[in-house]
């Protein structure tokens, strides 16, 4: 099933990703080839208004405005202390911005957990990464008052890039190697006193930090507060595809619903024969086409977490023909995916269903990065080319583009 691979993200032109502009000047591949999954590298930049266009001065009253309505993503954390949502929330169950400011007066760090669900800007950075790379990810706010620090040494289920938007901050690590991923599925709790002596490192406004999963780490403001960003990289583990692939097997094939014998648990002899039934459902999932499930699932995942684009209105649809020039939503992770009677082309909460002859322009539309006329379509005629485009223009996956000027022709000399 294809997947669409539109990069649209908040940051200056001249990047080809939004990881580019996270990561420059690193480069992709050298962070995907040498750096992913490895050890911390702090990404210097003598820049402190790299991030201004993702967040501005403004963007800590921006966030709390934002999340106001939701006390759960809210919270704030000294050291050991984290205070009980009741002390910053009102009677209708809305944040206290008056006691969360208090808060942090009182050296408190506020977090701010989840913000790309509140604030497009963040959603946009998110979903980008998530078209490019395939892996799920957030974005979490710290807002931490001047000599401070949020949490205890700790480690993080997912990889993380710390964005330094305003002040400066030390982080510090503790040992070389990270916590073992089956230490952290046994939510594995770190003993502070245990640690051995960390190295610090310093991080300024407009800087990079780059945390692979299971690192010990704290952090601490200096005499300036500090306002830092988490993008939380949720890489899938073969355990991630083993788990979706057999769901989608269990809907499907019943050799994983066998019965299991009595006395399995206490019966030497049965207990050896268990080994052939696990052999039948691993033999199950060893299928392509249950490869090709659990992927699919997990693609579906994928595109339900992108927010809805901005729908079209009817005057955007006005006088469409085949030489109209067209481009996709970006970011807009998509697929083609099969429906009872035809094809449907899925992106965030939705599906656009045609039926089977519009299977090759679907495709078409999913892989396709650069604008197109509304002619370019395969497979349609005409008037289905129209139809079609309008109605995704409607449902937000199409945007109107600008019309490039006609190109002057260089005079002929005789």
């Amino acid at each position: 099933m294809p997947v669409s691979a539109s990069n649209g993200f908040p940051g200056p032109e001249g990047f080809a990703s939004p990881l580019a502009w996270l990561l420059a000047p690193v480069t992709v591949p050298a962070f995907l080839d040498e750096l992913s999954g490895t050890a911390p590298h702090h990404i210097a930049r003598g820049r402190s208004d790299y991030f201004d266009r993702l967040a501005g001065p403004a963007v800590a009253e921006q966030i709390l405005a934002a999340l106001r309505i939701d006390p759960a993503a809210v919270k704030l954390v000294r050291g050991p202390d984290h205070l009980p949502p009741e002390q910053y929330t009102l009677a209708d169950g809305t944040v206290d911005l008056a006691r969360v400011r208090a808060g942090l007066d009182n050296g408190y760090t506020i977090v701010c957990n989840n913000i790309e669900k509140y604030l497009r800007p963040f959603s946009t950075l998110t979903h980008g990464l998530e078209v490019e790379l395939n892996f799920p990810t957030h974005v979490n706010a710290y807002i931490t008052p001047p000599g401070s620090t949020g949490f205890l040494p700790h480690y993080d289920h997912h990889d993380v890039l710390v964005l330094q938007i305003n002040g400066d901050k030390t982080w510090y690590f503790y040992g070389d190697e990270p916590v073992p991923p089956h230490l952290m599925q046994q939510m594995h709790e770190v003993d502070p006193a245990g640690l051995p002596e960390p190295t610090s490192l310093h991080l300024a406004a407009g800087d990079t930090l780059y945390l692979p999963r299971g690192r010990v780490h704290s952090a601490e403001t200096t005499a300036e507060p500090s306002i830092h960003l988490t993008v939380g990289i949720h890489v899938p583990t073969v355990l991630t595809l083993l788990t979706h692939t057999l769901h989608m097997l269990s809907l499907r094939d019943d050799v994983v619903h066998t019965r299991l014998p009595a006395r399995h648990l206490d019966d030497p002899d049965v207990r050896e024969s268990l080994g052939a039934l696990i052999h039948g459902g691993l033999m199950a999932i060893e299928d392509p086409d249950s490869l090709a499930e659990g992927l699919g699932a997990m693609q579906d995942f994928l595109v339900r977490r992108a927010r809805c684009p901005v729908v079209g209105q009817v005057s955007d649809t006005v006088g469409i023909d085949a030489e109209t020039l067209v481009r996709k939503q970006q970011p807009l992770y998509s697929r083609v995916t099969a429906t009872g009677d035809g094809v449907g082309l899925q992106f965030a909460q939705l599906i656009v269903s045609a039926r089977g002859d519009h299977e090759t322009a679907m495709r078409f539309l999913a892989e396709r990065t650069e604008p197109f006329r509304v002619g370019d379509l395969p497979g349609l005629t005409t008037s289905q080319q129209i139809e079609l485009t309008r109605s995704l223009i409607m449902s937000g996956f199409l945007l109107r583009a600008a019309t490039p000027p006609p190109t002057e022709a260089a005079p002929v000399h005789t």
